[in-house]
């Protein structure tokens, strides 16, 4: 630890948490969605006694902000609004304007070419973990970093971790005293149907996944309504005990695997990691632990602390393998 971090006391904490849209409305109660619930719970309440001055969310995007006319691997937030999606929660994210802006410039001097945005829009892969692990889109200070992990060509898990550790190096310098890093998504799931990549995704949605809101033939609520819509049919077929497991795509071995690499103490295990094989063995929505392994690179690099697991169950009422991790608080280097 450096002196001046070690007088000011600078600390991290790192926590990271699945989610799923149908959370918002399961057609069924369950022990795991109990589980899911109190875990959520207990680890809002770690990061209120944490009380941090900066919240970095890794955070994916599920075509609400980000379409495949251009999808950057990474993007930085300098301003950013969160939308009323299938889960998700509208608000104004407040982002420290001259911290994102540094943190652009800090990424790119560090060699992972992260896009900037200044009118970030982000759906609900940020604002979930925000309202459910935070208390809040605007309780704290945010710097949304989006990255890219809902359809191939994949970043690579190395790129990833690359993004963690250059940004974890900025973050040591950039004056705040309490930071909280938060990965979102995975854990095994196969949401395939609900959003499908572009060449499976049909002729009706397909200029909205492409163009967004630049093109006239579907608007972006049109879509959000078929999502809500299509996740509410969802829930009922999870709801269902006639229906098998695995007609859902959950992974619980997958899930394993991963959490005890993720909690080793060296996410660069995590770099020979293929994405092809990821989404056969987990489904695609396993893909978002990319985010989990950036912000673990970030805390490791903070502070030297590994993920502890909080939680795993597969929670079939809203669809996805559930996983909870935390480390710290601990004091920056």
């Amino acid at each position: 630890m450096s002196a001046a971090a070690s007088a000011a006391g600078q600390q991290a904490m790192l926590v990271t948490a699945s989610h799923s849209p149908i959370i918002e409305f399961p057609a069924a109660d369950s022990e795991s969605l109990q589980q899911v619930h109190a875990g959520l719970a207990a680890a809002q309440a770690d990061i209120a006694a944490f009380d941090p001055d900066l919240v970095v969310v890794f955070g994916v995007d599920h075509y609400g902000g980000q379409h495949m006319r251009v999808m950057p691997s990474f993007c930085v937030g300098v301003e950013a609004v969160a939308l009323a999606d299938v889960g998700g929660t509208a608000g104004t994210l407040p982002v420290p304007r001259d911290l994102a802006v540094g943190a652009v410039d800090h990424l790119r001097t560090a060699g992972v070419d992260t896009a900037v945005s200044y009118a970030m829009e982000v759906d609900h892969g940020f604002t979930q973990p925000l309202m459910r692990l935070v208390g809040g889109l605007d309780r704290y200070p945010v710097l949304p970093v989006f990255v890219s992990c809902i359809q191939p060509p994949f970043v690579p898990f190395a790129r990833a971790r690359a993004l963690g550790a250059a940004l974890g190096s900025y973050l040591a310098t950039c004056g705040r005293q309490r930071i909280l890093l938060v990965g979102t998504g995975g854990l095994g799931h196969n949401p395939r149907m609900l959003f499908p990549p572009i060449d499976e995704v049909g002729p009706e949605w397909k200029p909205y996944h492409l163009y967004g809101t630049t093109q006239q033939e579907v608007t972006r609520q049109a879509w959000i309504d078929y999502e809500i819509e299509a996740h509410k049919v969802a829930a009922m077929f999870l709801a269902d005990p006639n229906v098998p497991d695995d007609a859902f795509g959950l992974h619980p071995g997958w899930d394993r695997a991963f959490l005890d690499a993720y909690c080793g103490g060296d996410m660069s295990v995590f770099d020979s990691w293929q994405p092809v094989q990821v989404v056969e063995d987990g489904g695609i929505g396993a893909m978002e632990v990319l985010s989990w392994v950036a912000a673990g690179e970030a805390m490791a690099v903070l502070t030297g602390e590994a993920p502890q697991e909080r939680l795993q169950t597969i929670c079939r009422v809203i669809g996805v393998g559930f996983g909870i991790t935390s480390a710290g608080p601990a004091l920056i280097r």
